[in-house]
């Protein structure tokens, strides 16, 4: 435990000591926060001394540096216009795929349909050419009840006199 205490300490203030910025040194001019951070550009010679801190870029790096400037909006279009144009593939895609499932769909009942029609109408023809008269069967299937119940009485009394 006694331990635990400083070096938790330690281990919370290095990494905050280790980023922090240097302090300014004297032979720095005083500048404002507004001051440093505003944008200049000055041309220097060779052997002159330079009017201000900062980065000094030869001819061709400030050149790059203004063409990527010039010609990043371009790319970026260029980029959204492939994405969108890729995407609307790909929703071209999904909607012919869409289109062709619905046309086989569309034959298939269509198919079907024909099918069921074609059915109906060979039941149809078999239907018409025989008519629904059934009185035939009925009158021989009376006659032939009533010989079996004709029978059946003359065997029952026969054998209730016996």
């Amino acid at each position: 435990m006694k331990f635990l205490i400083p070096l938790l300490v330690i281990v919370l203030i290095f990494p905050a000591a280790s980023f922090a910025e240097p302090p300014a040194s004297e032979t720095e001019p005083d500048t404002s926060v507004e001051e440093a951070n505003t944008p200049k550009v000055t041309g220097i010679k060779k052997g002159e001394k330079a009017p201000y801190n900062g980065v000094l870029l030869n001819t061709a790096a400030a050149a790059k540096i203004f063409a990527e400037k010039e010609y990043s909006g371009k790319e970026c279009e260029l980029r959204i216009n492939f994405e969108v144009q890729k995407e609307m593939l790909r929703m071209k895609l999904l909607l012919d795929t869409a289109n062709i499932g619905l046309e086989v769909t569309k034959q298939k009942y269509n198919s079907i349909l024909s099918i069921k029609d074609k059915e109906i109408e060979r039941i149809s023809k078999i239907a018409s050419t025989r008519p629904n008269d059934y009185s035939t069967y009925w009158a021989v299937g009376g006659v032939v009840v009533g010989i079996v119940l004709s029978i059946a009485v003359v065997y029952g009394v026969n054998e209730i006199k016996n």
